[in-house]
């Protein structure tokens, strides 16, 4: 199972680096790919993932492989948009779900939208903060290894990262 998920990422950043496009087009379309991860999309992340590219100028296939590369670490992503939200915009999010839980019947309708209000606003904010931070180091990232190192890393992950065949 592990060979098999690592033969699929060997050809994923293959064909990252076999794009012929330039390292601008290229690094743009892999970072819209990759922070659509930050954005709950309901299922349609791949799909805006190929499709949000062309907004910014930006390779399609790329695209979808920065998306498809990372898909597997959304929860995570949707854990961090609201840890950086909590951490800008402090609540005690496990005191205001303590009085919503444990005391129902002094609790009003009222409150539970109030709280989730605050931690959806921490959630937004969270989520602007991470798509704009990971977005420039993303992008420099991709950038600076498509253009200066595209032949060698290609070259390396081709010829020497060797895999078995999948039986």
């Amino acid at each position: 199972m592990l060979r098999k998920h690592l033969r699929k990422l060997k050809y994923l950043i293959i064909r990252l680096l076999r794009i012929k496009d330039k390292s601008h087009g290229i690094a743009r379309g892999f970072t819209f790919g990759f922070l659509m991860n930050f954005v709950p999309t309901f299922g349609f992340g791949p799909f805006l993932s190929t499709i949000g590219p062309k907004l910014v100028r930006g390779n399609t296939v790329a695209g979808f492989i920065g998306g498809m590369l990372f898909l597997w670490a959304f929860p995570f992503m949707f854990y961090l948009n609201i840890v950086v939200g909590e951490s800008f915009m402090p609540i005690d999010i496990g005191e205001k779900i303590e009085e919503v839980i444990i005391e129902t019947d002094e609790v009003e309708a009222e409150e539970v939208v109030e709280v989730g209000l605050k931690i959806g606003k921490a959630f937004i904010i969270g989520m602007i903060i991470n798509i704009i931070s990971f977005g420039i180091i993303t992008y420099i990232m991709i950038y600076f290894i498509v253009k200066n190192s595209r032949k060698e890393l290609l070259k390396f992950v081709h010829k020497k990262w060797r895999m078995k065949r999948h039986p």
